[in-house]
């Protein structure tokens, strides 16, 4: 069946990546239509040989849809969204508008399919940072049980879309302005350990969000969570160092076997490892660095890496579209998918 698609913020980062995925994953499309703001009104953006004029975001354009994305800020999304859903649209959200809603789900296809079995059109697609760790982590979790993380985020400057790369490539030019308005420091040469705003308990939004929103994810509202977040100067892939404790003896070589036969994520062994550049464009997650950890008792410590806007983001958000209508062809449940994970990878015993 021929899927009727809408994306709102379709010039944006996240948006014009979505569209460039719908082409190259296939994706059997009947109608194509993009929205932005008013001044993007008019733009014509190529997809597949097509040319596809940009609208201006209206609510009453907002009907006759299968699948809408939004790929826009959380004011966007919260005026937008609920009379699209209404209408009975189902709608992904790429903001941090609805996350923290309990009625909505959110989502990581490889990790909590099962959720958008309960979706009342509308699902959230978690923060990049917390897609990206989770990728490397969940696994591990499956074999050893998780009990508690440690990650410290080089987060890339495409993280406050399209502005912050042109405020990185101004500065290479030498005109530094345009990053301290943007990140509240020079980014070139630097590091800010500033991402979103800060909280009266001393921790930024972004790092509450691995906290709050890996609990949803995994199912685990106990869970323990201490991050930092850092904006560095590369251009769109985070980095990401995670320290885990586990519930079970933690084994090396096990560990390092769930990742290599693991089919979501590229395993880099020894002392080979994922780089903010190699990853650029990369629809799987990187991870490398795996060792046991010298201050956790059955702990972990790896390096992770992820194209922020692919798997966390446009990638993420298109993969739980397809879930959906795979689901719809077979007529079936969506499956558990920590069951299947953890046949595949629990350790046998002895």
């Amino acid at each position: 069946m021929k899927l009727r698609i809408g994306i709102v913020g379709a010039t944006g980062i996240v948006g014009s990546e979505l569209i460039t995925l719908i082409a190259e994953r296939g994706t059997p499309v009947g109608t194509l239509r993009l929205f932005a703001s008013e001044k993007s009104g008019g733009k014509k953006v190529p997809f597949g040989e097509d040319l596809v004029i940009v609208e201006k975001l209206e609510s009453r354009k907002l009907t006759n849809f299968d699948y809408l994305f939004f790929c826009s800020n959380e004011g966007v999304s919260r005026e937008f969204l609920p009379t699209a859903a209404a209408n009975g649209i189902c709608c992904i959200d790429n903001s941090a508008a609805f996350r923290e809603r309990g009625d909505v789900p959110l989502v990581v296809p490889e990790i909590n399919s099962h959720a958008l079995a309960e979706h009342k059109n509308v699902i959230a697609n978690p923060n990049c940072s917390t897609i990206i760790t989770l990728m490397a982590i969940f696994p591990l979790h499956v074999a050893f049980g998780l009990k508690k993380f440690c990650a410290t985020t080089y987060q890339a400057v495409s993280g406050v879309g399209c502005s912050g790369i042109e405020a990185l490539n101004r500065a290479i030019d030498g005109n530094h302005a345009m990053s301290e308005e943007i990140f509240g420091e020079q980014i070139l040469f630097n590091a800010v350990p500033k991402v979103g705003k800060f909280f009266a308990n001393g921790y930024t939004s972004e790092e509450m969000k691995m906290l709050n929103e890996s609990r949803r994810i995994l199912g685990f509202p106990d869970l323990r969570v201490s991050s930092t977040c850092v904006r560095i100067p590369a251009m769109r892939a985070h980095s990401i160092s995670v320290i885990a404790e586990f519930e079970r003896s933690f084994d090396l070589c096990v560990a390092q076997r769930i990742l290599r036969e693991n089919e979501h994520v590229d395993y880099f062994p020894g002392t080979s490892f994922p780089s903010a550049i190699e990853r650029t464009k990369k629809d799987r997650v990187g991870v490398g660095r795996l060792r046991v950890d010298t201050f956790f008792d059955n702990g972990a410590t790896m390096w992770v890496v992820g194209d922020q806007i692919r798997k966390g983001a446009a990638l993420n958000a298109l993969q739980i579209m397809e879930l959906l209508e795979f689901q719809k062809c077979k007529s079936t449940p969506i499956p558990l998918v920590v069951q299947d994970v953890r046949a595949k990878t629990m350790p046998s015993s002895g």
